[in-house]
């Protein structure tokens, strides 16, 4: 009775988290399309867990009330799938796409109410898995491409990288496997841990979709890339790169890059894997180390790192340790007390 209580409990605090976090990303000032459709998803998740605090307060052992809960549950595939599309094709999430995700699930539902066999829910959630494989599976092709371009085209990536994901996919890997679990075992304390696990879950997903700014991949033209591969700004943009210090730009892109020495972004991008044989991010990243940040920390033992990031044109101290420690092979600091 005890655990019943705590399970209703957790259940109500989790509908009053994703409701308040719904609430307030709906009316956040200036959001972002991604908030509003993690605002959404919040909106599904409230609901989940208010269907979940009405239903302590019933037969918990009601074989029909659970395969329905479970039924409903699985509908949280399309939430995810909605987020992690939207998260590298900006515009992906939208009603028609959630309509016909939710298409896939009228034969279970309706084959379900007819017959009422556990058979069913079994086959529903075996479809789930391999659905979900799938889709993680073919968003992973695209994000390795999503990563590339980024990398590419801009110098610094903080709002714009999504390896965050990294961590929030073990969440949800445990939150489905418990959910699995839940659906065999029906204990209520196995529903307090799903309700704990899935919080931590979406409030890392909200702390970084708060920040997270949407990016457009423009394709290459292969029509404005030389078959001879002559480029011939090649001798000038040195020069100009370190010349002008564009380096020490936080913001600066391959678009304005391109601007400066008279060309494109698909050239020159061309031009840094092929004959530089590196990224856009890394170039940028390593004159910005050799050419401000080293100089600064044999001139200024008093700096702390994070003044030496910001003056040699990082926008945040954990990209210039990431890239600092990729270049020399040892953090800023070990470095610095090698000197």
């Amino acid at each position: 009775m005890e655990e019943t209580a705590l399970s209703g409990f957790l259940s109500g605090f989790a509908t009053a988290y994703f409701a308040l976090h719904a609430y307030q990303l709906f009316r956040r000032e200036n959001s972002s399309r991604l908030q509003r459709v993690v605002a959404v998803i919040f909106v599904q998740w409230a609901l989940f867990n208010l269907k979940d605090f009405f239903m302590t307060m019933h037969d918990y052992s009601n074989q029909s009330v659970h395969d329905m809960l479970v039924l409903i549950d699985g509908t949280s595939l399309i939430g995810y799938t909605s987020l992690i599309y939207e998260l590298i094709r900006p515009g992906w999430a939208t009603i028609r796409k959630v309509l016909i995700m939710l298409l896939a699930y009228v034969p279970f539902f309706a084959t379900w109410y007819f017959l009422r066999d556990d058979m069913v829910i079994r086959c529903y959630m075996a479809c789930l898995f391999l659905a979900g494989t799938i889709i993680f599976l073919l968003w992973l092709r695209e994000a390795r491409h999503y990563v590339r371009y980024i990398h590419e085209s801009y110098s610094n990536i903080d709002e714009t990288d999504i390896s965050w994901l990294r961590v929030v996919a073990w969440f949800f890997i445990s939150c489905q496997l418990l959910w699995v679990v839940i659906s065999i075992i029906r204990h209520p304390l196995t529903d307090c841990l799903y309700y704990v696990l899935s919080i931590i879950l979406w409030q890392i997903t909200l702390e970084h979709v708060l920040h997270q700014q949407p990016v457009t991949i423009e394709e290459k033209d292969s029509k404005e890339i030389s078959t001879t591969r002559e480029y011939a700004f090649a001798q000038v943009l040195p020069a100009i790169i370190e010349g002008e210090e564009l380096y020490l730009n936080p913001t600066l892109s391959i678009k304005e890059l391109a601007a400066h020495v008279g060309t494109n972004r698909t050239y020159l991008s061309d031009y840094f894997t092929h004959v530089q044989q590196t990224t856009f991010y890394d170039y940028i990243n390593r004159l910005r180390i050799e050419k401000k940040s080293i100089p600064l920390m044999q001139q200024h033992p008093e700096y702390t790192l994070e003044q030496i990031a910001t003056e040699s044109g990082f926008q945040s101290i954990s990209t210039f340790r990431r890239s600092f420690q990729k270049l020399k092979g040892v953090m800023p600091s070990e470095y610095r007390k090698q000197q």
